[in-house]
């Protein structure tokens, strides 16, 4: 199982939290969970941090993209 979910440093508190890859993308705005700090991830940042956080998103995305979906067997059709 592959984790949804993508580490960001506050450039403020310098504190980790975490988001899920599906929302992190290039503008997206979050507020950090320490220091309440708004936070602008964008690819064109200073911060090593937050590109690599965007990198990480972009790259689980793919991933989770990739993966075959299984397909569930209608239990209610058994019982017929």
């Amino acid at each position: 199982m592959i984790d949804d979910k993508v580490r960001i440093r506050c450039p403020g508190c310098t504190r980790m939290f975490r988001e899920r890859a599906a929302r992190v993308r290039d503008g997206f705005q979050i507020n950090c969970q320490n220091c309440s700090k708004l936070l602008t991830l964008n690819r064109d940042s200073e911060d090593p941090f937050i590109r690599r956080a965007l990198r990480t998103a972009k790259d689980i995305r793919a991933a989770l993209e990739a993966v075959p979906v299984t397909t569930r067997v209608d239990t209610s059709a058994r019982s017929m």
